[in-house]
């Protein structure tokens, strides 16, 4: 069994791997399903998910663990996660390795190094650019330095006063490991990429992104949720449709009480 020295900062970096490198997640409802049961496990475990990334074979994590509940919590998500995959797929056996792994994180640079380890997953891999990947945290520590209370998966609060801002928390995350050389070109070109993405995004939805503050509001609000779900925060909305923060804001929040109440009709 792998023994790990409980850290006195309470951090630790996490991962669990499909066994024989057994694809985990097959669709988007199979991570949908799996942040869910994360974040419940989690909380009633009073663990704190600091930062997650869901590649197709593995899960990689940042957790803050005060009273060493981090085992049962893990191993009560994977054994669940595992059943009913096995049962949606009709597989039989292990899904998971026999055990998790785990990392305890000794110093503010060893949990800095971390999370940009997590949120670096898919660049490594080459699969994604980690401000377009889907499903990591990345995003939701972008929308916690807009003030953007949106629900997430992670609770990035505890490790925002590191980074002191987005700006040096972007640097950072986008810089290699030994932060001698930037793992992107450049943060202007990067920024230019992902303008370009909202407008071929929102004409996709039917509405140019520079007209979409004139257009109705049903379609105005089609566009705004169809970028948030893409991972723009609601400053980047604000700032590419020209339509106001407080607004932008208010119609997600809107949808997310919509979808409250739905939740709560149905159970």
């Amino acid at each position: 069994m792998q023994r790990v020295w409980r850290t006195v900062t309470g951090f630790y970096h996490v991962s669990a791997r499909g066994i024989g490198k057994q694809i985990i997640f097959e669709t988007d409802d199979d991570r949908r399903e799996f942040l869910e049961l994360m974040r419940d496990c989690c909380r009633e475990a009073q663990v704190t998910i600091v930062a997650w990334c869901l590649m197709s074979d593995c899960v990689d994590l940042v957790l803050l663990d005060y009273e060493d509940e981090m085992s049962a919590a893990m191993q009560r998500l994977l054994l669940t996660y595992a059943r009913r995959f096995n049962k949606r797929t009709g597989r039989s056996g292990c899904l998971f390795r026999e055990r998790f792994e785990r990392r305890s994180l000794d110093i503010d640079s060893q949990v800095m190094g971390a999370v940009r380890s997590v949120h670096a997953d898919p660049q490594e891999a080459g699969i994604s650019l980690i401000e377009r990947y889907a499903w990591s945290s990345f995003v939701e520590y972008l929308r916690a330095y807009d003030n953007d209370m949106t629900r997430g998966f992670s609770d990035p609060s505890c490790v925002l006063e590191l980074f002191g801002s987005a700006k040096a928390f972007i640097a950072y995350s986008l810089s290699t490991p030994d932060a001698c050389e930037p793992a992107m070109p450049d943060l202007e070109e990067t920024e230019w990429e992902r303008h370009a993405f909202a407008e071929k995004l929102a004409k996709g939805l039917g509405v140019p992104l520079h007209e979409v503050k004139a257009a109705s509001s049903a379609q105005r609000n089609i566009v705004i949720l169809g970028l948030h779900d893409a991972g723009f925060t609601v400053r980047q909305i604000e700032r590419y449709t020209g339509i106001g923060k407080s607004t932008v804001s208010r119609i997600v929040r809107a949808r997310a009480r919509a979808e409250v109440r739905t939740g709560e009709n149905v159970v």
